[in-house]
């Protein structure tokens, strides 16, 4: 070796520059800095980075060739022997260039990513990454430099000499430095070996690119894109380790949930660099999001299914297969003859539409939120509580729960399902891989639970899971959009049709704002698809108008509910635990022997080998077991449905006619209490008996209006026959929050940091529908059994609107 001259001088060591005269080529020689007292110190510190480097081999780390000591005054002066970049620049400078690219930066960024992320792979930890310690060669070849303070991780109780450089060492470390230095490029200190960790680095890292992006910014020629820059501010603020400073936040994301949503390794943050670079490919780690693939199913009119061997195995699971036994809209093809889809086309339907919806917002142009934070775990639970998110449902389980949630809650039946091992459902989820080799899904259950039990405007639960909820239930959800087209569709109705899949999945996004210390998150839009997601409002308006709440139906609804609160008055439901056993009881249990028509004495088959009528089997098995234990009035009632002799409208009650009246009995109606409903009914049908009892004169009245139905009228109420009964629509908000727009003016900022953080507009005309919903389309209606409809119909309204005050009075 022959020495040309001095290179470069660091905390702990000197470079030289060297010419290797045996092969003829330039190198870096480095030894300990001569500092006055310290000769000891820094030695070791040279030696120990010597040690780190013969150990590491990677294209992006420095490479030693030789190394060794001299002892000079008695004390031993290590060196060694490493690559020379002469034409270097520290990566800060790199970037300032005019002519660097935003391609350059991220693939600099990505290579950095890959040496440190090999770097701890081999158990070791850098602890002084900084700007000047990453120098860039020609070809954007990065090489992290200066491992002087670099350690094996190790669980032991010794203390090691530890260092860094002020504003990028992070701040558990901090505490560490004892000596105070002039030169923060010097700090030092001594800490426990087991106290070091790879998060260090990465808060190095973090703040490292941080400055980076300063630097970008102040070039003439800003070279990051919007969205780029906000892409990688976001990373470096997640790799901060949850110890952001008041202003390295963005994104409406707080503190608290940038800590939640914090890189728990080097190669978390390294996947989320390749989703821009392109090194990941999401459709080829998630075939179900691969539109192109071969296994496919035709299960919704706005998209091509992925029918992977995985989905294959939940669709044909005996839990999520039975969905298949009953239909979408109960018993609604006896008013729309066409109304025979089933829920399992349904629950499929809305998979295809997550599909589509996660597609979507991973590649939403402006705000990069989903692409990052939402991980593959996560997507794979996000198709499972699409496919799963009705696995309780049963054959008129939301006509039951009008009559009690509580006990009929197919909700409530869906989550012990999922909890229930005895099925081998769970064992599905949670399988990482099949016995066929197939892939898994590998998901526990626990998560899916926490999915649906998060709650947006409460902010309960984490911000993955309540974003992952809004996608399932929210106010333009996968959910609603498949059942708004696909119900409109199969009863011949246009209403679906106004609903553009293809623009609302072009305008979706991620709605975030900081509240406090928490994060609010939902699903919401940019502006410019307002009326695109409005129109899904406009639809839903239009089916509960025209159809969920059409006269006939309701009134088919009020006899089924009455089926079920006379049924529970004959079983003791006062208990939690003798609600789960009815519920259970009612929607059947998976045993093969009571799949056939009959099943066991108190379980009702899931499908019934009955036929010949219009009710769908599955459907008609539930009716018969409630019937069969819900007394003479429940067996006559549900005769009637078979019959399709529906009771008849005879008497309407709107908020416009008589709003007292009206708010009296929709809120009576609406309660939980199960008794008081049934009390209500019946003293309703006795005050309306006695009301028609009082009338003595009849004659000029009607022709309707003579004695003889008068006395069949009362000679029925007598013997306890059910010939009236009320029924009052529910208030249907469809979601918990309202539909959420991203300001447009908001998105064009010249500054690039990020999204606005002020609250995003909320859509008065979302609003408007869903409270008008009910306070428009709402009635209280009187029906009527169809022998006596005539004869109460013809009553005046004085007459029956005093029955019903009545009879709120009385309940």
């Amino acid at each position: 070796m022959r020495c040309a001259s001095r290179w470069a001088a660091g905390g702990s060591g000197v470079v030289l520059r060297v010419r290797d005269v045996k092969l003829q080529l330039d190198r870096a020689l480095k030894f300990s800095r001569p500092s006055p007292g310290k000769q000891e110190l820094l030695a070791s510190f040279l030696t120990a980075e010597t040690a780190r480097l013969v150990e590491l081999t990677h294209p992006y780390l420095m490479r030693v060739h030789a190394k060794g000591a001299v002892r000079p005054n008695h004390t031993d002066v290590p060196y060694y022997i490493m690559d020379l970049h002469a034409d270097v620049d520290d990566v800060d400078d790199y970037i300032a260039r005019e002519q660097v690219s935003e391609q350059d930066i991220l693939q600099l960024l990505e290579r950095v990513l890959e040496a440190l992320s090999y770097m701890h792979s081999q158990g070791q930890v850098h602890l002084d990454i900084k700007p000047g310690n990453i120098l860039v060669r020609s070809g954007n070849s990065p090489v992290i430099s200066d491992l002087g303070f670099a350690k094996v991780l190790q669980d032991d109780t010794g203390l090691t000499m530890i260092g860094g450089t002020e504003g990028f060492i992070h701040p558990e470390a901090r505490r560490f430095i004892a000596e105070a230095s002039s030169d923060p490029n010097r700090l030092r200190g001594e800490a426990l070996r087991k106290t070091l960790r790879p998060a260090w680095d990465l808060y190095s890292l973090g703040r490292t690119i941080l400055l980076l992006l300063d630097v970008a910014d102040e070039r003439e020629n800003r070279p990051l894109s919007l969205y780029t820059h906000r892409y990688l501010k976001l990373l470096a603020c997640r790799l901060l380790d949850g110890k952001n400073a008041m202003d390295e936040t963005l994104l409406g994301l707080s503190r608290v949930a940038l800590e939640e949503l914090k890189y728990e390794s080097v190669e978390d943050a390294l996947r989320d660099i390749r989703k821009l670079t392109g090194g990941y490919n999401l459709e080829t780690r998630i075939p179900e999001l691969d539109q192109f693939g071969l296994d496919t199913i035709q299960a919704s009119t706005f998209s091509t299914t992925p029918f992977t061997p995985r989905v294959k195995r939940i669709v044909e699971h005996d839990q999520v297969s039975s969905l298949g036994g009953f239909t979408q809209l109960s018993l609604l093809n006896l008013v729309y003859p066409t109304a025979t889809h089933t829920r399992l086309e349904h629950v499929v339907g809305t998979f295809s539409a997550m599909c589509r919806y996660t597609i979507a917002l991973y590649q939403d142009p402006i705000n990069p939120l989903f692409r990052q934070i939402i991980r593959e775990e996560d997507i794979l639970a996000a198709l499972l509580i699409a496919l799963l998110h009705d696995v309780g449902h049963y054959g008129l389980a939301h006509d039951l729960e009008e009559a009690d949630v509580e006990v009929f809650s197919h909700e409530a039946r869906g989550k012990e399902l999922l909890r229930d091992a005895s099925t081998g459902l769970r064992r599905v989820i949670e399988c990482d891989q099949f016995a066929d080799g197939a892939l898994g899904w590998g998901v526990s259950v626990d998560r899916l639970l926490s999915i649906l039990d998060a709650d947006v405007p409460r902010m309960r639960g984490s911000v993955r899971d309540r974003l992952i909820h809004a996608m399932i239930d929210g106010p333009i959800d996968a959910d609603k959009i498949d059942y708004l087209i696909r119900d409109s569709t199969n009863l011949g109705l246009t209403y679906g049709s106004v609903i553009d899949v293809e623009r609302l999945l072009r305008v979706l996004t991620v709605v975030c704002q900081q509240t406090g210390e928490d994060t609010y998150v939902n699903i919401g839009i940019h502006e410019k698809g307002r009326v695109t997601a409005e129109a899904v409002a406009f639809a839903r308006y239009a089916m509960y108008g025209s159809v969920y709440w059409h006269h006939a139906y309701r009134a088919l609804k009020a006899m089924l509910q009455r089926v079920a609160l006379e049924y529970l008055e004959r079983v003791d439901a006062r208990d939690k635990s003798r609600k789960m056993g009815i519920r259970r009881a009612v929607t059947g249990e998976l045993y093969p022997a009571l799949r056939a028509k009959g099943g066991a004495p108190h379980t009702l088959p899931l499908m019934s080998m009955a036929g010949g009528g219009q009710i769908h089997p599955g459907d008609q098995a539930v009716l018969d077991w409630l019937a069969d234990r819900a007394g003479p009035a429940g067996r006559m009632l549900a005769d009637l449905i078979e019959e399709r002799r529906l009771f008849k409208r005879v008497f309407v009650v709107s908020r416009w006619g008589n709003e007292v009246l009206w708010r009296a009995v929709t809120t009576l109606m609406s309660e939980k209490d199960w008794r008081r409903k049934l009390e209500f009914q019946r003293t309703f049908q006795d005050c309306l008996a006695s009301a028609v009892d009082r009338v003595e004169d009849l004659s000029g009245r009607s022709s309707i209006i003579v004695a003889d139905a008068r006395n069949a009228f009362l000679a029925d109420a007598r013997s306890d026959r059910v010939l009236v009964m009320v029924d009052a629509t529910q208030a249907k908000p469809g979601a918990s929050s309202g539909l959420e727009l991203i300001q447009e003016e908001d998105r064009r900022r010249a500054r690039l940091d990020e999204l606005p953080v002020s609250r995003p507009e909320q859509s008065h005309l979302w609003d408007s529908l869903r409270t008008d919903l009910h306070e428009s389309l709402g009635k209280v209606r009187v029906v009527c059994h169809p022998d006596h409809a005539r004869f109460v119909s013809a009553l005046n309204r004085e007459t029956v609107e005093g029955a019903l005050q009545q009879a709120v009075r009385g309940t």
